[in-house]
């Protein structure tokens, strides 16, 4: 009798389908989370600490806005949306937003003299586009802000952020108030340089920011706690919100140090302790 051998060629579509399931349940187990994800509070944490990182990093670099040449007076900011009205995006949309004069604009301006945001060589960008917290996670706001009120009295005196003024000579004006318990100022996100004046038609919004000096290290006065919770945005009239908390343990806290580096927490002692 004969026996012949039979050559397979290729896969089975059994086959492929088993290999391809193999494949993405490895990727969910390596794979991160990305912004607007689940992952909580802790995932929640990660992403504000890798960009406050990477605004570190920019200003270790003296990276500006300018493409060309050298750009002076740089500023690097986190910024966290701050519009009541948007219950969406509200306390949960972040970015990062650098500013300069670049040498080509300067002309015979001294730029340790530039300390206005606003004035017309000054530009802004965003080196990456907007982000969001995982769905449930909001930033929470200082108690100085009066627009978001939070739905637990308790939670009303404590663990809410702490973002003071900046330290340095920056000047205040009307879309930035770096003077302001937390610094606010009014902007959108664009990766392309543009004065603050010009961002008028690109439908800007107040955002708080948290900044970093040239030298990586803090540029507020005192302390800055970013605090996250779980819960939910509703508006609750013109200009008005209110973040519903269901727990009060379910809070996290970032803490930006003097230089510059990030420390997380979840223990809520340790966030009233910070009051």
């Amino acid at each position: 009798m004969t026996v012949r051998s039979i050559a397979r060629k290729g896969f089975t579509l059994v086959e492929l389908l088993v290999v391809i399931t193999i494949i993405l349940l490895i990727s969910s187990l390596f794979l991160g989370l990305t912004p607007g994800d689940g992952g909580g509070l802790p995932a929640g944490q990660r992403f504000i600490a890798s960009s406050v990182r990477t605004v570190r990093a920019m200003a270790l670099m003296n990276r500006g806005p300018g493409t060309t040449g050298v750009t002076y007076a740089n500023r690097y900011r986190l910024l966290i949306l701050n519009d009541p009205d948007d219950d969406v995006n509200h306390l949960r949309q972040f970015v990062i937003a650098v500013g300069g004069v670049s040498s080509a604009d300067l002309g015979t301006v001294d730029p340790s003299t530039i300390t206005n945001t606003s004035v017309t060589p000054y530009k802004w960008f965003s080196p990456e586009p907007a982000q969001l917290l995982p769905t449930g996670v909001v930033f929470v706001p200082p108690a100085t802000d009066t627009q978001t009120t939070l739905s637990m009295t308790v939670t009303a005196n404590t663990r809410r952020s702490l973002i003071g003024p900046l330290a340095d000579n920056a000047t205040t004006n009307t879309t930035d108030s770096p003077a302001s318990s937390p610094p606010w100022m009014i902007y959108a996100p664009t990766n392309q340089p543009v004065t603050l004046a010009d961002m008028k038609d690109l439908n800007p919004k107040k955002w708080f920011y948290v900044e970093l000096q040239g030298t990586g290290s803090s540029n507020h006065l005192g302390r800055v706690l970013l605090v996250l919770a779980k819960g939910v945005v509703r508006n609750t009239g013109t200009g008005k919100a209110m973040i519903d908390i269901t727990s009060e343990n379910q809070f996290a806290a970032l803490s930006l140090r003097p230089n510059g580096d990030v420390t997380m927490t979840l223990d809520a002692d340790e966030m009233d302790k910070a009051k």
